[in-house]
């Protein structure tokens, strides 16, 4: 069984995980000129034209759907790579035999009552069903109830990666009916020898208890991985064991348990940590706003077709309760227009120009909708640091992750906010989306700061990191990622190099790539 206490090495939070590095590309420098010869390469050279520099206000949809409505990926062949944002489970346990695919390797399951239902008799049966297909990176969630027990100390868990016929090793995320426990909530690994490896412990922020619905969910990125109880991240580890070919599994020890509402979503790699000897990731300011007008669509062609790795952007609701891409308060200062973006409709919002005080060129660019924004990103490629600007009621932050949601883009959003309370609310609605905390200085201690918050990442400005670079070191230990803004100097790129952060927010994400490139 597993123990009642770690008998593997100590849950380190400084592993370095591994991320997705960009490709080879020739990177041209792009610079803030305003005349000539940009207006040639974004008008001409990029190929963009009206389409980039007058997209829809509205996303677009698939033929035949309603507008906004959510568009499905198309389903993967068994064995091929599932798109982030991809469903490649969702099993409701509606019939009245196993789902085709599942695989009941030991101990008894059935459907009942509408719910899969395992049974282990006693501590040393380890029940197991399996299904899915191995994924790299992706979440797995379930409904699970404790029936009956044998003792509080019995558990459940979801299989990370489990080989097919459920021979070891195994790794899995278990949750015991004593949750409160000490290691109520675990990672562990079932070895080649039968033996326990367990890696990391926590105690639940409740009793699952019996005959009680918890919502379950792990996301894994490769070997790490964050354990979410009710939807509150509880722990990380970056320990998960990964084999070349294992899929997703369910277990049962010394209890009865019901399961229901169980999906698989692949994400996109999301490991937040650079790698020794990895590049930083280049996070593109407002997309590439030194070379074409700031939160666009056309500036984000420009930071995709640069090498960018994120899209940072900004979003705020129009009067009609419309997210919108802006990062001022007002419109005057990036539009031809005057007025609070808050008091003017999204009809108003988007009969803008935002692209004329910018370039002759870019003339006739529009305030994107986030929803066009998403959908651009969803057809185009790329992924998108979205900070929530300003203060938000709980409602529009509920609108900004509907429109995430319906868009197919959870595993391709990251969330950062100046704005706690925006921050709490994204994680309360949507804990799948990594959240980020921006600060102009540095808290008393950010580590703690991180860990109330839930964070994946802590992203000062570079001013407030340089008067205490410690707190990278100490962020990095507990798992958090450090992304440093709005940083454009090649001398500064450098030193926060060597400091060890893990991104940068640039308006010249082109010249950090090419930069970067240079490096290797």
């Amino acid at each position: 069984m597993i123990s009642s206490h770690s008998c593997g090495p100590d849950g380190s939070r400084n592993g370095r995980s591994a991320r997705t590095v960009r490709s080879g590309r020739t990177v041209r420098s792009a610079r803030a000129a305003r005349s000539g010869p940009l207006a040639a390469l974004l008008a001409a050279a990029l190929g963009l034209g009206t389409v980039a520099l007058t997209a829809p206000h509205a996303a677009s949809a698939a033929p035949g759907a309603a507008p906004g409505a959510p568009v499905a990926a198309p389903a993967a062949a068994p064995g091929t790579a599932a798109a982030p944002g991809e469903v490649v489970v969702d099993e409701h346990f509606d019939g009245p035999a196993l789902p085709t695919g599942w695989t009941a390797v030991d101990g008894p399951w059935r459907i009942e009552n509408g719910r899969l239902v395992g049974t282990s008799a006693d501590w040393n049966q380890q029940t197991r069903i399996t299904f899915g297909r191995h994924l790299t990176d992706f979440r797995l969630e379930v409904t699970a109830r404790f029936e009956s027990v044998v003792d509080a100390a019995r558990w459940t868990a979801l299989g990370l990666d489990v080989p097919a016929n459920g021979a070891t090793p195994w790794s899995i995320a278990t949750v015991r009916s004593g949750t409160t426990a000490a290691n109520g909530l675990e990672f562990a690994r079932r070895t080649p020898a039968d033996a326990w490896n367990v890696t990391d412990t926590a105690v639940g922020p409740a009793a699952a208890g019996t005959g009680r619905d918890v919502r379950l969910a792990v996301e894994v990125h490769g070997g790490a991985a964050r354990w979410i109880f009710d939807g509150r991240e509880v722990m990380r580890t970056t320990q998960v064991a990964r084999s070349a070919d294992g899929g997703q599994a369910l277990l049962v020890n010394g209890a009865q348990v019901s399961f229901d509402d169980l999906k698989v979503t692949a994400l996109a790699p999301g490991a937040f940590l650079r790698q020794p000897g990895a590049p930083l990731t280049v996070l593109a300011h407002r997309g590439a706003s030194s070379a074409a007008p700031e939160n666009t669509l056309l500036s984000d062609e420009v930071a995709r077709r640069a090498g960018a790795d994120w899209i940072e952007n900004d979003v705020q609701p129009s009067k009609d309760g419309v997210p919108h891409v802006l990062h001022d308060d007002t419109v005057d200062r990036t539009t031809n227009g005057t007025g609070r973006v808050r008091d003017l409709t999204a009809a108003q919002l988007g009969a803008l120009d935002a692209g004329a005080w910018f370039a002759p060129a870019t003339a006739g660019a529009r305030v994107p909708t986030l929803a066009a924004q998403l959908d651009d990103l969803r057809t185009r490629g790329g992924s998108l640091l979205l900070e929530i600007k300003g203060p938000h009621t709980r409602d529009e932050v509920a609108r900004i992750v509907k429109d995430v949601r319906d868009h197919g883009m959870a595993g391709r959003v990251f969330v950062q906010s100046f704005e706690t309370d925006a921050l709490r609310y994204t994680r309360e609605l949507a804990p799948e989306l990594p959240l980020g905390l921006l600060r102009a200085s540095l808290d008393a201690d950010p580590v703690a700061v991180a860990a109330d918050l839930g964070l994946s990442a802590y992203n000062p400005a570079d001013a407030a990191l340089a008067t205490r670079p410690e707190v990278v070191a100490a962020l990095h230990a507990a798992g958090v990622a450090v992304n440093v803004w709005t940083v454009d100097a090649p001398a500064r790129w450098k030193a926060l190099d060597a400091a060890g952060v893990d991104g940068i927010i640039t308006n010249r994400p082109a010249e950090l790539a090419g930069w970067l490139a240079a490096r290797q």
